[in-house]
């Protein structure tokens, strides 16, 4: 309970006071204006490309490739690294020392391929099949609520939702901004979260024009 009582006062320092009847839409004041992913990053993860006149995908900039890739080449080259350069060392003619610097490496790399592998998916726009989805392949078939998580017709798409959020840990504070899809039924739909204001704004307006539904900035 305590735990719980610390998380929401955490999180309304991160929400900032915003009418929605500027929008002048029931739907607008009717849907939450809470992230709907919290956390966020400081750095610019996706950009937007036109594939061709009828697709868009968000793709994985390269910083968020760089990102991944550090933890990655930290997880494979530590290993191999303490394992060369320290052969004479009391340390490696211990097995349980060197299946604890491969299981530090393993974690490492996993990590970065987890991270770029999310990051990875990427989020498509195609008007050929009227469909937005997230992931490497297109789903066969929406019919059922659960089958939205990640994907939807345009024809339910009804605008699209930008947020702030104010992310604070120990040491460092930033915004981070979303991107989400709003649904004629009122859900939501993430597609992109990420730290840079101008480009996020700049994606949600081209989007929307090629969605032709509004945007809502949750923000001045």
């Amino acid at each position: 309970m305590l735990e719980k009582l610390k998380t929401l006062i955490k999180t309304a320092g991160s929400i900032e006071p915003f009418d929605a009847t500027r929008f002048n839409d029931p739907l607008a004041e009717s849907i939450e204006w809470v992230p709907q992913k919290r956390g966020g990053s400081n750095f610019h993860t996706h950009k937007m490309v036109a594939v061709d006149s009828q697709r868009l995908e968000f793709r994985p900039t390269l910083g968020a490739k760089l990102f991944s890739g550090l933890f990655i080449t930290v997880g494979v080259g530590f290993p191999i690294l303490f394992l060369t350069a320290g052969s004479d060392s009391p340390d490696m003619e211990s097995v349980w020392g060197v299946l604890g610097i491969l299981l530090f490496g393993a974690l490492f790399a996993g990590v970065g391929g987890w991270i770029y592998y999310s990051m990875a998916k990427p989020r498509v726009f195609d008007k050929y099949t009227s469909m937005y989805w997230k992931g490497h392949k297109k789903p066969d078939y929406i019919y059922r609520p659960e089958d939205e998580k990640d994907a939807t017709m345009f024809s339910n798409i009804y605008a699209i939702q930008i947020i702030r959020e104010y992310v604070k840990s120990d040491k460092s504070s930033y915004y981070s901004y979303e991107l989400n899809l709003v649904l004629d039924d009122g859900r939501r739909l993430n597609v992109i979260d990420h730290g840079k204001k101008n480009e996020i704004l700049e994606d949600a307006r081209e989007l929307g024009e090629f969605l032709d539904v509004p945007v809502w900035v949750g923000f001045e």
